[in-house]
C-alpha cells in the first residue's frame, strides 16, 4: 500500500514533529499496542534535534564571520569564508518555518562572540568589544542568497562604528 507523502513533513519537519506528538498524546488511554507516551517523546526529541542543529550551524556561521571581521588579513581568511558559506547554506537547507520562534539569535550571538573572541585571542589578536545585541537578524542569516561580504559589512559597522577595522 502506497500512501501520499505528508507535505508538512517535507516542508516543515519541526512543525510536523510537534503536531504528530500532540496527536499521539491524544491517543493516550485509548486501547492500542503503541507505546504512545514514549513515541510522542521520541518524535518531539527529533524536533528538538532540529533546533540544536540550526543553532549550531548559525553559531558557527556567525563565529567565522566575526573572525573575518576582526582579522580580515588572516592567513585563515579563505578557510573562514568557505566555512561561513557552508555552515550558512546547511542551516538554510535544514531550516523549518515553524522553527523561527524557537531559534534564539541572541544566544547564538553570545556563543559565537565568545567562540570568536577566545580563538582570536589565542592567536594573539586584540579583539574589540562586540555589541551586546546581534547586528544580524535571523532572516538575514537564513536568506538563500546569503552574501558573507554583506554580513561582514554589517558586523564591521556595528563593531567599529566610528572608525575603520584593522587591516
Amino acid at each position: 500500500m502506497h500512501t501520499k507523502p505528508n507535505i508538512r513533513h517535507e516542508c516543515d519537519f519541526y512543525g510536523w514533529t510537534q503536531e504528530q506528538a500532540a496527536i499521539l498524546r491524544e491517543m493516550s488511554g485509548k486501547e492500542t499496542r503503541l507505546d504512545v507516551a514514549n513515541l510522542a517523546e521520541e518524535i518531539e526529541d527529533m524536533g528538538r534535534t532540529e533546533i540544536r542543529e540550526i543553532t549550531s550551524l548559525l553559531r558557527q556561521t556567525v563565529a567565522h564571520l566575526l573572525k573575518l571581521t576582526v582579522e580580515p588579513g588572516s592567513q585563515a581568511k579563505d578557510h573562514w569564508f568557505d566555512e561561513a558559506v557552508t555552515f550558512q547554506s546547511d542551516a538554510v537547507a535544514s531550516f523549518s518555518p515553524s522553527l523561527k520562534q524557537r531559534i534564539d539569535v541572541e544566544k547564538i550571538w553570545r556563543l559565537a562572540s565568545n567562540e570568536a573572541t577566545r580563538i582570536l585571542e589565542n592567536h594573539g589578536t586584540q579583539v574589540p568589544e562586540f555589541p551586546s545585541v546581534c547586528p544580524l537578524s535571523l532572516d538575514e542569516l537564513l536568506v538563500e542568497d546569503f552574501d558573507p561580504k554583506v554580513a561582514i559589512g554589517a558586523l564591521s559597522a556595528a563593531i567599529y562604528p566610528a572608525n575603520k577595522p584593522p587591516v
